[in-house]
């Protein structure tokens, strides 16, 4: 019912400098360095992908942010460094020195027993820093055993981040991942880092409020991690509701409800044009191109599919409604919903991201295929 659409992948980065040997030098750039940073929890708000644009939510992610008001802080951090920023000094000043066996073993063990690809990452770091210059490492992220900083890098084209990913080992140490890290959470935050509303791009960036922490109905570790650093895992803060017991939500579920069955209906009457109507305008040009290449049986499978859901369960997201429902054999799916002209449209149908590994796999699609569909993430 889905057609796949893969998103971009982007390369990366500097330059470096040395830090004196004696006690007293070591002691002064200590106090430089705890006096040149900022560590503090906060909340990220969820961005969503649909065809057209982003979009800002209130899923709300919690993490560690670090901002250093010092641009070169990394060249002298000395003992009063952590761990994630000694594993970063090193690995940036391995690559300004193109050194090899240095970086191989600064590198975390998943990626770095792959040596044909360890290679090519390498290769690619060493070509692209010769012609990139480091002008500073402002933010800095730690959440599930993952360590990320965004420094920035200048380039003739302009200024632009990219984010050097840590992993944490069962020693302690930090990792380097040359390939980045597949954890969702991490997409999340990189994701929020270069919308419009984050650091990447935008001098005033957007967090969540705590009125939307407190409006929170449910709470859930997308990425469980019980390594060193545990204390550090994130959860993803979310408002929901039951279509048996919506409560404050009651307004909502009942135009998702009225949606739902209008679409039904359309489906019934047997043509797509009026269906299609539902769906964002993107959504509904590739539907009606798969619907006009599609034979009979694919027709009617279809028109199935979508006739038989049932909602139970939605997360109010503001700008976005994540809707779960349930088949006749048990299967659960989701829909997304978002406004135009505050009509309730049917988006990203035929349209995969970065949501679809939050909402539709792990462990929130494990509590909606409970018997009490999400009672094992209610915000107590």
């Amino acid at each position: 019912m889905t057609l796949t659409q893969p998103r971009r992948f982007i390369s990366s980065l500097i330059r470096p400098g040395r830090y004196g040997r004696g006690v007293i030098v070591l002691l002064g750039l200590a106090c430089v360095q705890l006096q040149a940073q900022e560590s503090r929890p906060v909340y990220l708000p969820m961005i969503f992908h649909s065809e057209a644009h982003d979009l800002l939510t209130s899923a709300c992610l919690n993490v560690k942010e670090t901002i250093y008001s010092q641009p070169s802080w990394w060249q002298n951090s000395g003992a009063g460094a952590s761990k994630p920023e000694r594993a970063f000094k090193d690995v940036i000043t391995a690559i300004q020195h193109k050194d090899r066996p240095g970086l191989l073993r600064l590198t975390h063990p998943d990626d770095s027993r792959n040596m044909k690809n360890f290679d090519q990452q390498a290769g690619a770091f060493f070509q692209q820093f010769e012609v990139l210059e480091i002008v500073g490492v402002p933010k800095a992220y730690e959440f599930d055993g993952l360590a990320v900083f965004f420094p920035r890098f200048r380039t003739q084209q302009g200024i632009f981040s990219v984010p050097f990913v840590f992993a944490a080992e069962d020693d302690g140490s930090f990792g380097f991942l040359p390939r980045r890290s597949q954890k969702v959470t991490f997409n999340l935050v990189n994701d929020w880092f270069d919308s419009a509303v984050g650091p990447g791009k935008s001098q005033t960036p957007t967090y969540c409020t705590n009125d939307d922490i407190k409006r929170a109905t449910h709470k859930v570790l997308l990425a469980p991690y019980q390594g060193p650093g545990a204390a550090e895992a994130s959860q993803l803060f979310l408002r929901g509701a039951s279509f048996d017991a919506p409560n404050d939500l009651a307004d909502l579920a009942a135009k998702v409800k009225a949606r739902i069955d209008h679409m039904k209906a359309a489906l019934g009457r047997g043509g797509i044009d009026e269906f299609a109507k539902d769906l964002t305008p993107e959504g509904a040009v590739r539907l009606k191109e798969w619907f006009a290449a599609a034979d009979e049986k694919e027709r009617a499978a279809y028109k199935t599919a979508i006739t038989e859901q049932q909602p139970f369960f939605l997360f109010d997201l503001k700008a976005l409604v994540v809707v779960y429902t349930r088949s006749p054999g048990g299967e659960v799916h989701v829909m997304y919903f978002t406004f135009i002209d505050n009509t309730l449209v049917w988006t990203n149908s035929s349209h995969v991201t970065v949501a679809d590994a939050v909402f539709k796999r792990g462990p929130l699609n494990s509590a909606a295929s409970g018997e009490k569909p999400f009672s094992s993430i209610v915000n107590k």
